[in-house]
């Protein structure tokens, strides 16, 4: 209706596709018009024929949305590989790699609180989707708005009995017989098949457009071509799990089980609310993981989020390991144990750690700009044997180009086996070749008047010195990052969907943390 402002309007494609509270703006109705965005962008593509995989996660709903979002393509005609219960992100990513489907839809919200979910789109490189690719979804959900019949399309009679089908099957995911492509069947004996409310036949009709998958065999078999198992199994070491109650459950005991590793595993039960925490596995989130690691004595606690995407680790002294310490731990373990060289990727918010121990090596460093889809896409187009950003994404040379914690749990594991060592150990003998810098990321809260006038300033910012050292670069890649004389260096840069700053600061002595915060600061007016 001519005038009228759609909830649509308000769906906007961020790193990770969309994400908003359900019931609010997360709406079925929207997730439909999403949907459709997606089926006519892979139409643009002419990709529709090779299928979609869709997948989901443990939160409110999502078997309902994954049902609607399944519902809506088969009623344009593209066949669906529906997830026949939740999957962490990373096998729904390898399932389009293994199906070689146009793409993948998963509905998750990652690590955000219980009341969100979303919809990540990844293409049929099986990695996160470019900025371009989002920016004409976005586009297209909004020309959405203006075809007439609104949601008419998206509610066919054939449309209304494929979601009952999908939703008796979502529903009943361990009953064998699967009601699929019942209605299609029918259909093709039809001598005009029935159009659909929009006034056009479903280019399905007389074809399956439906197949149940279960990505796990797949993805773990795979995993087995990269993980050395006769390593885990030669010295299995006693592991506490922690699932967050995510989609990961039951993913990382499925392949160290069998390798006779000993394994205690918390919140490995699906819990809508994440047990009143965020399924984050960052240090404050992992306290119960940590208690349980010291009291057990055992080797490490491993950690993944909502989705499976990003690992935390825990030590055996119950030290918490950041991603830019397990980076830099994967990255001398790639080249001393398992002989691997080529390109080193890393964020620019990403420890410079890495950089010096690739100049040790003689191996060649690419900075991209923050976000795994930037490294993804290095990943495709080099030879990257490691890739992995500050906030937890992680993947390396023959996996596919999104970031995965549960590949990366199975590669530490490897790596406690293969060398013996604890982790502490063997970041010791790290800082035996290089200088180890300390890192530190401050983010601060901001009114939004208050936000753009210091986006104002950093834009114009050309400091000669900082906290008394002398700046020797500056670059504006994503944010303002600057370089310092004695290898420190500060980032800072502005969060696109909130109103926030966050600084990120990295030097050899921690005693110039606070200067540089402060000096930051009173520059920006933050």
């Amino acid at each position: 209706m001519k005038g009228r402002v759609s909830p649509l309007q308000k769906i906007r494609f961020g790193t990770d596709g969309w994400r908003a509270v359900i019931a609010d703006e997360f709406t079925v109705s929207n997730v439909r018009g999403v949907t459709r965005a997606v089926a006519s962008f892979l139409e643009e593509e002419g990709r529709e024929a090779a299928g979609v995989v869709i997948g989901y996660d443990n939160r409110f709903l999502a078997e309902e949305f994954a049902a609607q979002a399944a519902a809506v393509f088969m009623d344009k005609g593209i066949k669906v590989y529906l997830c026949r219960r939740p999957a962490p992100t990373p096998a729904v990513a390898f399932a389009v790699k293994h199906l070689k489907t146009a793409g993948a839809v998963m509905f998750t919200a990652s690590h955000n609180p219980y009341r969100y979910q979303g919809i990540k789109f990844i293409p049929h490189y099986a990695g996160p989707a470019l900025p371009q690719e989002t920016d004409r979804i976005g586009e297209l959900v909004q020309l959405s708005l203006e075809e007439e019949g609104g949601e008419k399309g998206a509610c066919s009679g054939f449309f209304r009995k494929q979601l009952e089908m999908l939703r008796e099957l979502l529903h009943n995911p361990d009953n064998e017989e699967y009601p699929e492509n019942q209605e299609t069947e029918t259909r093709a004996k039809t001598e005009t098949p029935a159009k659909n409310e929009s006034g056009s036949t479903p280019e399905g009709s007389g074809k399956k457009l439906l197949e149940v998958i279960e990505p796990e065999g797949p993805y773990l078999k795979h995993l087995e071509g990269i993980i050395d198992r006769e390593a885990i199994a030669a010295s299995p070491p006693f592991l506490v799990l922690d699932s967050m109650h995510g989609a990961g459950i039951g993913y990382l005991e499925a392949f160290l089980l069998p390798l006779g590793c000993r394994v205690e595993v918390i919140r490995g039960f699906r819990d809508p609310f994440f047990g009143g925490a965020l399924p984050d596995p960052s240090r404050g989130n992992l306290q119960k993981l940590r208690s349980l690691v010291l009291e057990m004595q055992a080797d490490a606690g491993l950690a993944l989020d909502g989705d499976g995407d990003r690992l935390g680790i825990i030590g055996p002294e119950g030290e918490y390991l950041s991603a830019n310490e397990i980076l830099t731990l994967f990255l001398e373990y790639l080249v001393q144990h398992k002989k691997l060289g080529g390109v080193v990727a890393r964020t620019v918010a990403t420890t410079h750690n890495l950089d010096r121990l690739a100049d040790f090596y003689n191996l060649r460093l690419v900075e991209t700009p923050v976000g795994f889809k930037y490294i993804g896409r290095v990943m495709r187009e080099e030879d990257v044997f490691l890739g992995g950003e500050e906030s937890g994404g992680i993947s390396i040379r023959g996996h596919i180009p999104e970031k995965d914690g549960i590949m990366a749990s199975l590669l530490f594991v490897e790596m406690l086996s293969a060398t013996g060592a604890s982790p502490k150990e063997l970041y010791s003998r790290i800082g035996e070749k290089i200088e180890l810098l300390s890192f530190e990321r401050l983010d601060i809260n901001i009114l939004s008047a208050s936000k753009e006038k210091a986006l104002e300033r950093l834009q114009s910012w050309e400091p000669e010195r900082l906290a008394g050292v002398k700046v020797e670069k500056i670059s504006r890649l994503d944010g303002v990052k600057i370089l310092l004389e004695g290898g420190s260096w500060c980032l800072v840069r502005a969060s696109g969907t909130e109103n926030v700053f966050r600084i990120y600061l990295e030097a050899p002595d921690r005693g110039l943390f606070q200067e540089l915060q402060n000096e930051i600061r009173e520059e920006l007016g933050i």
